[in-house]
């Protein structure tokens, strides 16, 4: 039996430019959570301060349970049980290196973990962010240098084309082995930064200790190369037609695209499947 579905936010619960859960997302991820023994939330890249306009401000119960940051912050039931940041030195060595190597329309960037609106690009200047509107819209601070505070949330924003970021991340990771390096999505220009070794799936393994459930308990969804870790370590992993052909080579089941609310769906079947102590019809292709 599911006992703890969770799933990717961009492109896979929520799709591409729609900016919020459905209604029926919300319906479902709530549904899931009122059977006694299940769980359900996100296990996404972004911090726990940007769930608040992803779910709407009276959805908080669809993520209090929840693994965020690419495995660096896991939460259950409202409580932080985990929060892993990179190390202050390693965060200023490599906003020199990108400063030096790379110059303008590239730049680390910082996001407060619990507060939205506090994200800082470090080694540029506002007038600079001016000039490289596509990378930098969403900012409004600048920074020379990494500035005191724990910023879990790291990555690096670039006005470049895909190609070339390709190339930088790959230069990232043979120059800081501390680190890993990965695209959040099949066609950004962002670099998601983790501390090395730690993934969404370490951070699922960390929320299954405290839940003292087994991998066969639960259900992932994902869509990217950031989901490789739990596509490939959860049994019952699944992507969505949207998603990259490593993930749907990887995946064991699959669904409709994220534009379809396949997700919501297939949360819908966990809670009918659960309450007839059966296997979601999803998993009985």
């Amino acid at each position: 039996m599911i006992r703890l579905a969770l799933s990717d936010l961009d492109d896979t619960l929520i799709p591409y430019g729609q900016g919020r859960a459905s209604n029926r997302s919300i319906a479902a991820i709530r549904r899931v959570n009122a059977i006694p023994g299940l769980v359900a939330g996100p296990i996404s890249g972004r911090t726990i301060g940007m769930m608040s306009w992803m779910f709407e401000a009276d959805a908080a119960d669809c993520f209090s349970t929840g693994i965020f940051v690419n495995g660096q912050v896991v939460r259950l039931r409202g409580e932080v049980i985990r929060r892993e940041a990179p190390s202050r030195n390693t965060l200023d060595a490599l906003a020199d290196y990108l400063k030096e190597v790379e110059g303008e329309g590239v730049a680390l960037t910082l996001y407060d973990d619990e507060v939205e609106g506090r994200e800082i690009c470090v080694g540029t200047t506002t007038e600079q962010m001016a000039r490289h509107p596509k990378a930098f819209h969403a900012f409004h601070l600048a920074s020379e240098h990494v500035p005191d505070g724990l910023f879990v949330k790291t990555n690096i924003h670039c006005d470049r084309p895909r190609p070339h970021v390709e190339r930088l991340r790959d230069d990232l990771t043979r120059r800081f082995p501390e680190l890993s390096f990965v695209f959040p999505n099949p066609t950004s220009s962002t670099i998601d930064i983790t501390p090395a070794g730690v993934t969404k799936m370490t951070g699922l393994q960390c929320l299954m200790d405290r839940m003292g459930i087994g991998l066969d308990e639960v259900c992932v969804f994902g869509d990217s190369e950031n989901d490789m870790a739990i596509i490939e370590g959860v049994p019952n992993s699944v992507a969505v037609a949207n998603a990259t052909p490593q993930v749907a080579a990887a995946a064991r089941w699959h669904i409709g695209p994220a534009n379809q609310d396949a997700v919501a769906q297939a949360l819908e079947d966990i809670a009918d499947a659960a309450e007839k102590n059966a296997l979601p019809s999803f998993m009985q292709q």
